[in-house]
């Protein structure tokens, strides 16, 4: 894994050489992905004849967002009159050049059966889901999955809930309990609930840690994992193109020159408008930074002093430049990527009252060699993640129901101008737009307050 881990350790290096000038470059990255998105569909060379036609047109969740034809998902397992192979949905290509994603919108009223005859044609176990229901007093998707005592019988598809659980505070893994005729599947949904419509979530913890439950869910199945937001462009390329770094990562495949901005571009060849806003590239590039310094953090001593404890390479989500004052986080290896990462060394108990600190320049111990803590007021109280499967098994049904303590609804404030692409009179200006029926989007958002993680 020696040569993967070098071109992680230098895309890492190649971070930290642009210093201050990070914010200016991806933004000059992103205006430069979007440019040339714009221009496959100017010179035709991603088409969306299929969504464009008369009888499609209305399973279009988004009328300026359309499904490439080149890769676009064609259902074939009913054949009654009034059901086409028609899906607003592309397959993106894993790592292996499988098919190994399915970015799609998430179902409208009238599209509930196609996105069950996709579930099922392609043997989808576990579906990533990005969005609610409601977002900012609109609808995003319509609910798909069964709740507690009440089934779904959707065309010949009957779907129970069996098992419903809040992974931690902000995803909710749903185990349904799908038949089709005489047979019978279990299907896996993750729910991302915190995620606000085109932005980002506050920290990458919870988005590596849902990946990495996607894929322990669907074992060594080389079906395809189901993946949808509102559209199936933002918040989805995001999740398809973390999980495909991940991918890189573990099957010791990263190329020397890696390049995250390639990686954006080629998803974008396969789904129009993957990662929708700067925002959302930014992120990205925190993501996949933290997911390399977890891989990276025991690899060697030169590599601790130059990233010590691993601690995250940027301020918060939207600026990236280093900061000299940022506080060192300790991370037990293994905890982000634990497939990944070297196991951690048993870990000694401590109250949930008190936290360990080691500011830069103070000892790490008290005269007597006790470990220096410092008494902090605890916040309110998130579930954890249990531990194992039994644990999550052994956990009262309401209790797993509930919403979360710590729960913290979507951001509603409004954005700033300039961040998105936007669709004038149905034409396309400076990329792929959104939604010409919410008029233009605003921009990008600070996170709240109030995600700020303990």
């Amino acid at each position: 894994m020696s040569r993967s881990l070098d071109a992680a350790r230098s895309f890492l290096h190649q971070l930290e050489a642009r210093g201050g000038r990070e914010g200016a470059v991806l933004a000059s990255e992103f205006r430069d992905i979007r440019a040339r998105s714009a221009a496959w569909k100017t010179d035709s060379l991603c088409s969306t004849e299929a969504g464009s036609l008369p009888g499609n047109v209305r399973k279009n969740r988004y009328k300026d967002v359309l499904p490439y034809d080149q890769t676009r998902v064609i259902l074939s397992l009913l054949h009654e009159e009034g059901h086409s192979d028609y899906i607003n949905g592309n397959f993106i290509r894993g790592t292996d050049g499988s098919q190994a994603y399915i970015a799609t919108q998430g179902p409208l009223p009238h599209t509930l059966l196609d996105f069950w005859r996709l579930v099922w044609e392609f043997g989808v176990k576990v579906i990533l889901m990005a969005c609610r229901e409601m977002e900012n007093g609109r609808k995003k998707c319509e609910r798909y999955w069964a709740q507690e005592q009440e089934p779904l019988q959707i065309g010949l598809f009957y779907i129970t809930l069996t098992r419903e659980t809040w992974m931690n505070a902000d995803i909710i893994l749903r185990t349904l309990h799908v038949t089709f005729q005489k047979e019978s599947r279990s299907v896996y949904q993750l729910q991302y609930m915190s995620w606000p419509d085109r932005g980002v979530p506050s920290s990458p913890d919870h988005l590596l840690a849902m990946v990495e439950e996607a894929h322990r869910l669907q074992g060594s199945r080389p079906s395809p994992l189901c993946v949808h937001c509102s559209a199936g462009c933002g918040r989805t390329g995001v999740l398809c193109t973390v999980d495909y770094v991940r991918q890189l990562l573990l099957t010791q495949m990263i190329p020397p020159n890696f390049s995250l901005f390639d990686v954006v571009l080629e998803m974008r060849r396969q789904r129009p408008a993957a990662v929708q806003t700067e925002e959302q590239y930014r992120f990205l590039y925190q993501t996949v930074a933290q997911m390399f310094c977890s891989a990276l953090q025991n690899t060697g001593p030169q590599y601790q002093n130059l990233k010590e404890n691993c601690a995250p390479l940027y301020d918060d989500a939207l600026s990236l430049g280093i900061s000299q004052a940022l506080p060192v986080i300790l991370r037990a290896p293994g905890s982000v990527l634990r497939s990944i990462s070297v196991p951690a060394p048993p870990a000694r108990a401590m109250a949930d009252t008190y936290a360990a600190v080691q500011k830069r320049g103070v000892p790490s111990a008290g005269a007597d060699g006790a470990p220096l803590y410092s008494q902090v007021t605890p916040r309110g109280r998130r579930p954890q993640a249990p531990a194992d499967d039994a644990r999550r098994s052994q956990a009262p049904a309401d209790d797993a129901r509930r919403t979360p303590p710590g729960f913290v609804p979507v951001d509603q404030r409004p954005a700033g101008p300039g961040a998105y692409e936007d669709v004038v009179d149905g034409a396309q200006s400076s990329g792929l737009g959104f939604n010409l029926r919410i008029g233009r989007p605003k921009g990008p958002r600070d996170p709240p307050a109030e995600w700020t993680r303990v």
